[in-house]
């Protein structure tokens, strides 16, 4: 699992859902050198954006860069240009919000699989979700004020982050009425890269344990080694009519 933080204070900045998204990816790439005012470089295609992002258009993406260029959060840098004329890869300056104060993580994986939408409210149920005890307990009414959204969109985006298995959503009952839900609880699913190995079932083979007599002689000690085994009615018959034909004096 790969993660990276961002501030609190991001939904502050009443970005739309496409601009946040960009912005937090943008943020989410390592960084190509550091400029001399801490801010950070890149290098991204805008198809590339688009495709991690949700957003179907590549001018759509160059209308929101600039928009968030305005608020002095992206500023494009100069393309390079190629032998063949053809100019290289788009460069942005990112400033980063610090995360000095405040602080959560936001796992990289989530990028290319979610709409605007659907990231905005993620990112949101991120920020407020506690780690200590693993739970988020916003409601839908909070939700939809703090981040400027309608209620209705908010409870159809959150059955689709449940759709897509990245949240898990509880209702918690009135402790005065049972019969009443009070508020919806959160928690977060998250899924580590690798495989479980399964360790093979050995087979269990009985063993006899052995009781040992120790016989005394005038010269020699002899270690006796005696086995005791539960043997049927029915075996003990058959041995002793074989014992007693082996003498030649069979019973019948």
């Amino acid at each position: 699992m790969s993660v990276f933080k961002l501030s609190n204070s991001i939904f502050d900045l009443k970005l739309t859902a496409s601009e946040l998204t960009v912005y937090a990816y943008l943020c989410s790439l390592p960084s190509e050198y550091t400029m001399l005012d801490g801010a950070a470089a890149i290098k991204v295609k805008q198809a590339t954006i688009a495709s991690k992002c949700g957003i179907k258009a590549v001018q759509t993406v160059a209308k929101v860069i600039t928009s968030l260029e305005k608020k002095s959060l992206v500023e494009p840098v100069k393309r390079s240009v190629k032998r063949n004329g053809y100019k290289g890869t788009y460069m942005y300056k990112i400033k980063k919000l610090s995360t000095d104060n405040s602080f959560f993580f936001v796992d990289r994986s989530v990028f290319g699989q979610l709409v605007p939408r659907q990231m905005m409210i993620y990112l949101f149920i991120c920020k407020s979700y506690n780690t200590q005890i693993c739970d988020c307990w916003n409601s839908y009414k909070d939700i939809s004020v703090q981040i400027g959204m309608k209620r209705e969109t908010v409870i159809k985006t959150i059955a689709e982050l449940e759709t897509l298995k990245l949240i898990r959503k509880s209702c918690r009952k009135s402790r005065e009425n049972r019969r009443v839900y009070v508020d919806n609880h959160y928690i977060l699913i998250l899924y580590v890269k690798g495989s479980f190995k399964r360790r093979k079932r050995k087979a269990v083979v009985p063993q006899i344990q052995p009781q040992f007599n120790k016989s005394h002689n005038s010269n020699l000690r002899k270690l006796e080694v005696v086995y005791k085994f539960s043997i049927p009615q029915e075996l003990k018959k058959v041995k002793s009519f074989f014992i007693n034909f082996l003498r030649g004096s069979p019973q019948i």
